[in-house]
C-alpha cells in the first residue's frame, strides 16, 4: 500500500472484520453451551429416576415380606390357601403362603416372693447365693444329736440347721430383714445329744428327752427374746409357712414356746408327730430308744423343745398335774 492508501499492485484488499460476525458466534457458542446444560440435566433426571424405581422395587422385594404390609389386601384373601375369610393378609403372608407363625409370648413372670415359696417348698435345692457353702443332700442319715457335720450348714450367726432347713431358713431371713433392717436372732439351732442331756438337766419338764429334739435332727430352732412376741412374732406368724417353716401347735396350746420354730417339710418327711407317738406330754416315755434316721424314711420320736435358760414366757405357765 502506497503512502496514499491505495494498494500497490498484486495486493489484495482485506474488509476489516462486521461486527455482526462477532455476535453471531458469540450466540452460536451461548446457544450450544445451554443445549450441553440440558442434555446434562436430562441425563441426571432421568438416572435418579432409574435409581428411584430399583430402590422402590428393593424395598418392596425384600422388606415388605419381612415386616408384612400395613395396608391390609382386600382381594388377597381369596387366593391364599388356609386364610380364614375376614382375616387381612400380610405382604409376606400373601407372597409365601401359610408358614410357621411366632405366638407372642404374655406369662407374667413370678414375683420374688413366688420364687421363694418354690424354692422353699421344693425338695430339691440349688446351691443359695446367701448361704454359698451350704450343699444340699438327697439323704440325711444319722442319728438325733449326732449327724455328720457334713450335713449341717452354718447360719450367719454361727447357729447350725440341716442343710435342707438352712437354706429355707435363710431364704425367710432375707425377708425378715428387708422389712425389719435386720437379721432374724437365732438363740439356738441343732443340739446334739449332750445339748439336750445338758437342757433336760436345767430345764426338767419343759426340755424333751435327750435323743427325741427336734433340734437333734436340725430341724428346729429357738428365736431370741424379743423376736418370739410383738411385730416379729407377727410377721413370722403371716410369712415363716411360706418357706416351711411352723410354730407347732404343741409349743401354741401344750407348752406355750412361742420361740420354737420347725422346718415342717422335714419333720413330716420323718413323720415326728405321727398318732402313735403322741402319749403323756407329747413324747414317747423315757424307756423307748431313740430312732435312727436313713435318709429319711424313719420316723424319730415326737418331741417338744425346751426353751432357752433366759427366755422363759412371763409369765411361764406351771404345768398341770394329770395334762395331756
Amino acid at each position: 500500500m502506497n503512502p496514499n492508501g491505495n494498494p500497490l499492485s498484486g495486493e489484495v484488499a482485506v474488509a476489516p472484520p462486521s461486527n455482526g460476525v462477532h455476535i453471531s458466534r458469540r450466540i452460536k457458542r451461548i446457544t450450544e453451551t445451554q443445549e450441553i446444560q440440558i442434555r446434562t440435566t436430562h441425563r441426571r433426571r432421568k438416572l435418579l429416576t432409574r435409581s428411584g424405581v430399583l430402590a422402590g422395587f428393593g424395598l418392596a422385594m425384600f422388606v415388605y415380606p419381612v415386616m408384612g404390609n400395613v395396608v391390609s389386601y382386600q382381594d388377597a384373601i381369596e387366593h391364599v390357601p388356609g386364610v380364614v375369610v375376614g382375616e387381612a393378609p400380610t405382604t409376606g403372608h400373601a407372597l409365601l403362603g401359610n408358614g410357621p407363625t411366632l405366638i407372642p409370648s404374655r406369662l407374667p413372670l413370678p414375683s420374688v416372693d413366688d420364687q421363694a415359696h418354690f424354692m422353699a417348698t421344693s425338695e430339691k435345692y440349688q446351691v443359695s447365693s446367701i448361704l454359698p457353702d451350704c450343699l444340699p443332700h438327697a439323704e440325711y442319715p444319722g442319728e438325733n444329736g449326732k449327724l455328720d457335720p457334713s450335713l449341717l450348714c452354718t447360719l450367719w450367726d454361727g447357729n447350725l440347721l440341716r442343710a435342707d432347713a438352712a437354706l429355707a431358713l435363710a431364704q425367710l431371713n432375707e425377708q425378715f430383714k428387708s422389712y425389719f433392717g435386720r437379721d432374724l436372732c437365732i438363740y439356738q439351732g441343732y443340739r446334739t445329744y449332750e445339748e439336750q442331756v445338758a437342757t433336760k438337766r436345767s430345764r426338767g419338764y419343759l426340755a424333751a428327752t435327750p435323743g427325741k429334739s427336734v433340734h437333734g435332727w436340725g430341724l428346729a430352732f429357738d428365736l431370741c427374746d424379743g423376736d418370739d412376741r410383738g411385730a416379729p412374732k407377727a410377721w413370722l406368724d403371716a410369712n415363716a409357712a411360706t418357706y416351711g417353716f411352723e410354730n407347732p401347735d404343741w409349743a401354741k396350746w401344750r407348752k406355750y414356746e412361742p420361740w420354737h420354730w420347725e422346718y415342717m417339710p422335714g419333720t413330716q418327711a420323718l413323720g415326728v408327730y405321727g398318732a402313735a407317738y403322741w402319749e403323756g406330754d407329747g413324747g414317747l416315755g423315757d424307756g423307748a430308744e431313740p430312732p435312727t434316721s436313713t435318709g429319711g424314711s424313719t420316723a424319730p420320736a415326737p418331741v417338744q423343745t425346751e426353751p432357752p435358760a433366759d427366755q422363759r414366757p412371763n409369765p411361764t405357765p406351771e404345768p398341770v398335774p394329770g395334762a395331756n
